[in-house]
Protein backbone atom coordinates (compact mmCIF):
# COMPACT_ATOMS: atom_id res chain seq x y z
CA UNK A 1 0.00 0.00 0.00
CA UNK A 2 1.35 3.56 -1.28
CA UNK A 3 0.38 6.81 0.16
CA UNK A 4 0.43 10.41 -1.11
CA UNK A 5 0.18 13.87 1.08
CA UNK A 6 -2.52 15.51 -0.28
CA UNK A 7 -1.56 19.51 -0.77
CA UNK A 8 -4.40 21.77 1.67
CA UNK A 9 -5.58 23.68 -2.01
CA UNK A 10 -6.45 20.25 -3.29
CA UNK A 11 -9.40 17.65 -3.13
CA UNK A 12 -10.15 14.00 -4.52
CA UNK A 13 -13.28 12.34 -4.95
CA UNK A 14 -13.88 8.94 -6.32
CA UNK A 15 -16.66 6.50 -6.90
CA UNK A 16 -17.00 3.47 -8.44
CA UNK A 17 -15.72 4.15 -11.66
CA UNK A 18 -14.55 7.76 -11.98
CA UNK A 19 -11.29 9.74 -9.93
CA UNK A 20 -11.25 13.89 -10.05
CA UNK A 21 -8.88 15.73 -8.88
CA UNK A 22 -9.98 19.78 -8.44
CA UNK A 23 -7.70 22.66 -7.41
CA UNK A 24 -7.21 26.31 -8.59
CA UNK A 25 -6.71 25.95 -12.46
CA UNK A 26 -9.33 23.27 -12.70
CA UNK A 27 -10.41 20.02 -12.36
CA UNK A 28 -9.38 16.97 -14.30
CA UNK A 29 -11.76 13.72 -14.11
CA UNK A 30 -10.86 10.09 -15.41
CA UNK A 31 -12.09 7.03 -15.33
CA UNK A 32 -10.57 4.68 -12.26
CA UNK A 33 -8.99 1.87 -13.23
CA UNK A 34 -8.66 -1.33 -10.81
CA UNK A 35 -6.86 0.73 -8.02
CA UNK A 36 -8.53 1.13 -4.05
CA UNK A 37 -8.64 4.43 -2.59
CA UNK A 38 -8.70 5.81 1.22
CA UNK A 39 -8.37 8.90 2.26
CA UNK A 40 -7.20 9.73 6.18
CA UNK A 41 -6.18 13.19 7.29
CA UNK A 42 -4.38 14.84 4.27
CA UNK A 43 -3.18 11.56 3.38
CA UNK A 44 -4.12 9.20 0.25
CA UNK A 45 -3.67 5.53 0.73
CA UNK A 46 -3.57 3.27 -2.77
CA UNK A 47 -3.60 -0.03 -3.12
CA UNK A 48 -4.18 -2.03 -6.42
CA UNK A 49 -6.11 -5.12 -6.19
CA UNK A 50 -3.77 -7.72 -7.65
CA UNK A 51 -0.69 -6.56 -6.60
CA UNK A 52 1.10 -9.73 -5.76
CA UNK A 53 1.36 -9.76 -9.68
CA UNK A 54 2.64 -6.34 -10.88
CA UNK A 55 3.91 -3.95 -8.10
CA UNK A 56 4.29 -1.51 -10.58
CA UNK A 57 1.24 -1.12 -11.70
CA UNK A 58 0.98 0.84 -7.98
CA UNK A 59 3.65 2.75 -8.82
CA UNK A 60 2.05 3.89 -12.04
CA UNK A 61 -1.12 4.97 -10.48
CA UNK A 62 0.82 7.01 -8.14
CA UNK A 63 2.55 8.88 -10.52
CA UNK A 64 -0.68 9.33 -12.46
CA UNK A 65 -2.48 10.60 -8.91
CA UNK A 66 0.53 12.81 -8.63
CA UNK A 67 0.47 14.63 -12.26
CA UNK A 68 -2.84 15.15 -11.89
CA UNK A 69 -2.03 16.79 -8.64
CA UNK A 70 0.61 18.91 -10.20
CA UNK A 71 -1.79 19.56 -12.83
CA UNK A 72 -4.73 21.34 -11.46
CA UNK A 73 -2.28 23.42 -8.99
CA UNK A 74 0.16 24.28 -10.96
CA UNK A 75 -0.33 23.41 -14.54
CA UNK A 76 1.96 22.18 -17.25
CA UNK A 77 3.20 23.80 -20.30
CA UNK A 78 5.14 23.17 -23.46
CA UNK A 79 6.99 25.63 -25.41
CA UNK A 80 7.49 25.58 -29.22
CA UNK A 81 9.10 27.80 -31.90
CA UNK A 82 9.17 28.02 -35.39
CA UNK A 83 12.10 28.24 -37.33
CA UNK A 84 12.18 28.75 -41.11
CA UNK A 85 11.93 32.22 -43.22
CA UNK A 86 8.64 33.29 -43.21
CA UNK A 87 7.16 30.98 -40.50
CA UNK A 88 4.11 32.47 -38.68
CA UNK A 89 1.41 31.81 -36.21
CA UNK A 90 -0.84 33.68 -35.22
CA UNK A 91 -4.58 32.80 -33.21
CA UNK A 92 -7.80 33.44 -34.83
CA UNK A 93 -11.04 34.68 -32.77
CA UNK A 94 -13.15 31.15 -33.20
CA UNK A 95 -9.99 29.94 -31.15
CA UNK A 96 -7.88 28.13 -33.95
CA UNK A 97 -4.24 27.83 -34.32
CA UNK A 98 -3.20 29.23 -37.81
CA UNK A 99 -0.03 28.59 -39.31
CA UNK A 100 2.09 29.63 -42.10
CA UNK A 101 4.97 26.79 -42.54
CA UNK A 102 5.88 26.87 -45.85
CA UNK A 103 3.53 25.23 -47.82
CA UNK A 104 1.16 27.49 -50.01
CA UNK A 105 -1.65 27.74 -47.81
CA UNK A 106 -2.14 28.39 -43.87
CA UNK A 107 -3.00 25.34 -41.83
CA UNK A 108 -5.60 25.93 -39.49
CA UNK A 109 -5.40 23.78 -36.11
CA UNK A 110 -8.16 24.00 -33.66
CA UNK A 111 -7.15 24.31 -30.42
CA UNK A 112 -8.99 21.69 -27.53
CA UNK A 113 -11.41 23.61 -25.01
CA UNK A 114 -8.81 21.76 -22.61
CA UNK A 115 -5.89 23.85 -23.44
CA UNK A 116 -5.08 27.35 -23.36
CA UNK A 117 -2.34 28.77 -26.84
CA UNK A 118 -0.20 31.61 -26.41
CA UNK A 119 1.67 33.16 -29.66
CA UNK A 120 4.31 35.31 -28.95
CA UNK A 121 6.89 37.24 -31.52
CA UNK A 122 9.92 37.97 -29.26
CA UNK A 123 12.84 36.08 -30.83
CA UNK A 124 10.94 34.31 -34.32
CA UNK A 125 7.85 33.22 -33.70
CA UNK A 126 7.39 30.98 -30.43
CA UNK A 127 4.39 29.31 -28.96
CA UNK A 128 3.40 27.90 -25.62
CA UNK A 129 0.90 25.41 -24.79
CA UNK A 130 -0.82 25.40 -21.60
CA UNK A 131 -2.90 23.03 -19.89
CA UNK A 132 -4.11 20.97 -16.35
CA UNK A 133 -3.43 17.38 -18.24
CA UNK A 134 0.04 16.28 -18.65
CA UNK A 135 -0.24 13.55 -21.69
CA UNK A 136 -3.25 16.32 -22.84
CA UNK A 137 -0.48 19.10 -23.65
CA UNK A 138 1.70 16.51 -24.58
CA UNK A 139 -0.15 14.87 -27.22
CA UNK A 140 -1.61 18.58 -28.45
CA UNK A 141 2.46 19.80 -28.83
CA UNK A 142 3.52 16.23 -30.32
CA UNK A 143 0.73 16.93 -33.29
CA UNK A 144 1.44 20.65 -34.01
CA UNK A 145 5.20 19.40 -34.47
CA UNK A 146 4.06 16.59 -36.34
CA UNK A 147 2.39 19.72 -39.27
CA UNK A 148 6.28 20.56 -39.97
CA UNK A 149 8.82 18.33 -38.73
CA UNK A 150 12.36 19.79 -38.83
CA UNK A 151 14.29 19.46 -41.85
CA UNK A 152 17.11 17.59 -41.31
CA UNK A 153 19.87 19.33 -43.92
CA UNK A 154 18.15 23.04 -42.80
CA UNK A 155 16.70 22.87 -39.43
CA UNK A 156 13.46 24.52 -40.52
CA UNK A 157 10.31 23.58 -38.88
CA UNK A 158 8.56 23.43 -35.56
CA UNK A 159 10.68 22.79 -32.59
CA UNK A 160 10.29 21.86 -28.92
CA UNK A 161 12.28 24.83 -27.27
CA UNK A 162 15.11 23.23 -26.10
CA UNK A 163 15.27 20.44 -28.50
CA UNK A 164 18.93 19.78 -30.26
CA UNK A 165 18.98 18.72 -33.44
CA UNK A 166 22.25 17.02 -35.28
CA UNK A 167 22.00 18.55 -39.20
CA UNK A 168 23.25 16.12 -41.80
CA UNK A 169 26.07 16.96 -44.13
CA UNK A 170 24.68 17.85 -47.90
CA UNK A 171 26.24 16.48 -51.04
CA UNK A 172 28.39 19.61 -51.54
CA UNK A 173 29.65 20.39 -47.97
CA UNK A 174 32.63 17.30 -48.69
CA UNK A 175 34.30 18.38 -51.27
Amino acid sequence: MLSLLIPKNIQIEWGSNFIQVSGPLGSIRKKKVEFLLAKENSRLFLSVNNSNENKNIEHFYLSMIKSYIIGVSKGYRKKLRLVGVGYKAHISLTNTLILKIGYNHEVLFPIPEDIKIICSKVKGTVFIIQGTDKYRVNQIAAQIKLLRKPDVYKGKGIHYDKEVLTLKKGKRENK
